[in-house]
């Protein structure tokens, strides 16, 4: 006797151009689409995908957005949340830092990136304990496409420190991406060598996936 689906569980997608798909051709699609079907073939459930991620999106961008009611009505039904934020706001950052050769503007922006993130995950754990439903988050942390720059290592690094203390939430795990793309950018790099090209995507996909499912399916982490 096979297998039966369960329908219309739902996954939320949340964050930057990486999380909308810039880099991957429509074809392979991007890793938010890579991951869904892994989802479905690993859990025997079809979901509805929500993706309210934009291009250009900062952590800021990402903390306003979850204010809008359709997204918190999509995160309150969701079991499966992934955010993907923070480069864009280190890119401000660099080009800031070249206007004034400061490294103050990194610190400005580390400490932003701070309460945004904690902010972000605060407002999303709070909506979800009230529902009570059985739910998981998924951070990446961001890799490095200034991998040329040693000033752009060093923030990455300090960003991504950050972003790895969110696992104290049982519910929250972080996809390390920063890992794979080193040294393999230019494989991993679409045309702009800044957005993931298909491979990226999917790497970053199955990243994602290997962070396990928690309380969706116990027995896979």
């Amino acid at each position: 006797m096979g297998l039966s689906w369960k329908v219309n569980s739902h996954y939320t997608a949340l964050g930057d151009s990486i999380s909308v798909g810039i880099g991957s051709s429509k074809e392979w699609g991007s890793f938010v689409q890579r991951y869904t079907v892994l989802l479905e073939h690993t859990l025997f459930k079809t979901y509805h995908l929500s993706n309210y991620a934009k291009n250009g999106f900062t952590t800021l961008d990402v903390l306003s957005s979850i204010e809008e009611p359709k997204i918190r009505k999509a995160l309150m039904n969701s079991e499966i949340i992934t955010i993907t934020a923070g480069g864009n706001d280190l890119i401000r950052a660099g080009k800031k830092y070249l206007l004034k050769k400061e490294e103050v503007e990194f610190h400005h922006t580390l400490k932003e990136c701070q309460r945004n993130m904690s902010a972000i995950l605060r407002n999303i754990i709070e909506m979800k304990e009230k529902g009570k439903k059985n739910y998981i988050i998924r951070l990446t942390n961001i890799y490095n496409p200034y991998h040329k720059w040693d000033l752009a290592y060093k923030w990455v690094n300090l960003f991504n420190a950050y972003i790895q203390t969110f696992q104290k939430y049982p519910n929250v795990r972080v996809a390390d991406i920063y890992s794979l793309f080193v040294r393999r950018e230019k494989e991993l790099l679409s045309w702009d060598s800044i957005h993931p090209n298909n491979l990226g995507h999917k790497m970053i996909a199955q990243a994602v996936y290997d962070t396990g499912f928690g309380p969706l399916s116990p027995h896979f982490d």
